[in-house]
């Protein structure tokens, strides 16, 4: 299973880790990872006005960019109300089941 984790520190035992969000785009958009591991606090401040881009942003993207998704996503993050924006934000981008 192609895996990829988007943090600014962790080392886990994955197949590629993006550090940064443009880092992470550019993983995402350069081929097809079934599993994605996510961290919300990057430590990247290069958003506009020096905003710093999170994991949340990037599942923003991704709702930008369905084509992109990943069979599945994980939030790796310490920080529980970054954890709980990714998490509602990823439940947008799947279908609803009837």
């Amino acid at each position: 299973m192609a895996t990829l984790l988007i943090d600014d520190q962790r080392n886990l035992p994955v197949d590629r880790v993006a550090r940064t969000y443009q880092e992470g785009i550019a993983a995402r958009a350069e081929q097809y990872w079934e599993l994605l591991l996510l961290d919300h606090d990057l430590g990247d401040y290069s958003g506009p006005d020096g905003r710093e881009l999170t994991g949340y942003d990037i599942v923003c993207w991704l709702e930008q960019n369905p084509q992109h998704l990943p069979n599945r996503a994980e939030t790796v993050t310490n920080n529980p109300t970054g954890r709980r924006r990714i998490e509602f934000a990823l439940r947008r981008t799947r279908p609803r089941e009837i």
